[in-house]
């Protein structure tokens, strides 16, 4: 989809349920970073990838005995780390679909992704143990990371317990890590020196989710304080809040938030236990936009497309919704010059609208330098001197058929790398299906296979 194919004047934001993936028990969605695969983890331990544009299963990752808590793309798709309540992160190759690396770190995974440049660097956020940073280009070598630096005592209160990482996750160059910890402090540490360069309380209970925009410049803040900040980054040492998203009536948790794709809006994903609600604000305003309502199942996760305005939200059944706009006709983009009439009108052709100018007739206006012009409606060459319907606008229309205009883009994109857009699928060779002979084969002698086949079936109909 091409920037010049959207109406600029339509909202920027799904608002219909358009389809339903039900392959799997899902528990969480991740988009690739082109928006062709949708990875799914689920709570049998398998990671399911979906193609995006055909809507088919491609890949059934299984190799977890738990659930699957997390997942996470390479830059280049061809890559999916995958982290579970088993204690173990799987990097996986979905091109020949082999475990490249399986390490266990005995305890719970709650966030596994893989560094935005770099694909043998991986973050990994461990239940009630420090975040570790894996080099898998260096026999795994694991290096834990800060959790807290001093801070004054009207910042800090030791009442609120031990104090532990609960979010990390890479900015969109990964030359910072933000983390978040269950008391509130928010902490940015430096990727390639291991030291907190920020730390501050935003807020005074446990952060669950930090999400950061396309562009880089602002990120989210979820919290169990029913209230979801966002900040913005006029240096990365000093992150400023800008706006809090919350619902001041109901007074509900949110299970995720994340930015549009083109960082115009922030959604959330609403924590009620009755209803599949994603809240849409503008994010410079910070007034609610819209409310999307789905059906009577409480929504677990969401993801918004990289590239287009598509939603895909995750009920607490395994369900996965694909939210898109309702689509509008639009005749206008296929006939510059028509006109939407309130009522049915009789229409009266001129003359000489229809009328065809002979071979001769159009080497008499050439001879005497009367230009003729192609009617683009009929492709009819008519005279400029005879009345037509031709306006000065559709004379000098000119279509461009070879440019092509370069879609929405993060900076990082604009750096040559080997991206991956399809996975290649070989057909599963169905082993139940019965083959009947025709006439022209009745004379051959039966296959042993098929004769013990159609018994069994006959049985099963007796």
């Amino acid at each position: 989809m091409f920037p010049s194919s959207l109406d600029p004047f339509e909202n920027n934001f799904p608002d219909i349920i358009e389809e339903v993936l039900e392959d799997g028990p899902t528990l969480n969605c991740t988009f690739n970073g082109n928006g062709s695969f949708l990875a799914g983890g689920c709570t049998d331990g398998r990671c399911l990838i979906w193609d995006f544009e055909t809507r088919s299963l491609t890949r059934k990752l299984e190799g977890h005995v738990k659930s699957v808590s997390s997942t996470s793309w390479s830059r280049n798709g061809r890559f999916i780390l995958t982290g579970s309540e088993d204690g173990r992160c799987i990097y996986w190759d979905l091109l020949d679909t082999k475990i490249l690396h399986d390490i266990d770190f005995g305890v719970p995974v709650l966030k596994a992704c893989i560094h935005p440049r770099n694909d043998s660097l991986i973050l990994v956020c461990l239940f009630q143990k420090a975040p570790v940073l894996v080099d898998l280009s260096r026999d795994l070598e694991q290096v834990a990371l800060p959790t807290s630096m001093e801070i004054s005592d009207e910042q800090a209160d030791s009442n609120n317990g031990v104090d532990y990482i609960t979010e990390a996750t890479f900015n969109r160059k990964g030359d910072k890590i933000f983390t978040g910890s269950s008391r509130g402090v928010l902490n940015i540490i430096d990727t390639a020196t291991r030291k907190i360069v920020y730390s501050s309380r935003a807020t005074s209970s446990g952060i669950k989710h930090i999400q950061l925009s396309h562009k880089g410049k602002d990120f989210l803040v979820n919290s169990n304080d029913r209230v979801v900040r966002m900040y913005t980054l006029q240096t990365e040492e000093n992150p400023q809040l800008e706006h809090k998203f919350q619902d001041l009536v109901n007074k509900i948790q949110w299970n995720q938030a994340c930015f549009s794709n083109d960082d115009d809006y922030v959604i959330g994903a609403s924590a009620h236990k009755a209803e599949h609600n994603i809240y849409v604000w503008d994010k410079n305003m910070a007034n609610l936009v819209k409310i999307l309502e789905g059906p009577k199942e409480p929504i677990r996760d969401l993801a918004w497309h990289p590239k287009r305005p598509i939603v895909a939200s995750v009920s607490n059944y395994g369900i996965v919704y694909l939210w898109t706009r309702s689509p509008t006709e639009s005749w206008s983009a296929f006939a510059p010059d028509f006109k939407e009439l309130e009522e049915n009108a009789e229409y009266e052709e001129r003359e000489d609208e229809f009328d065809i100018v002979s071979r001769e007739n159009r080497l008499a206006c050439l001879t005497k330098g009367i230009r003729l012009t192609r009617n683009i409606t009929n492709g009819i060459q008519i005279p400029d001197n005879q009345n037509s319907k031709l306006t000065d606008l559709e004379e000098n229309i000119v279509i461009d058929v070879v440019t092509v205009d370069k879609p929405f883009s993060i900076d990082s994109d604009n750096e040559d790398f080997e991206e991956m857009f399809f996975i290649p699928v070989r057909p599963e060779k169905d082993d139940d299906v019965t083959y009947f002979r025709d006439a022209d084969s009745a004379a051959a002698p039966p296959n042993p296979e098929d004769t013990r086949k159609r018994k069994s079936s006959e049985d099963v109909l007796t």
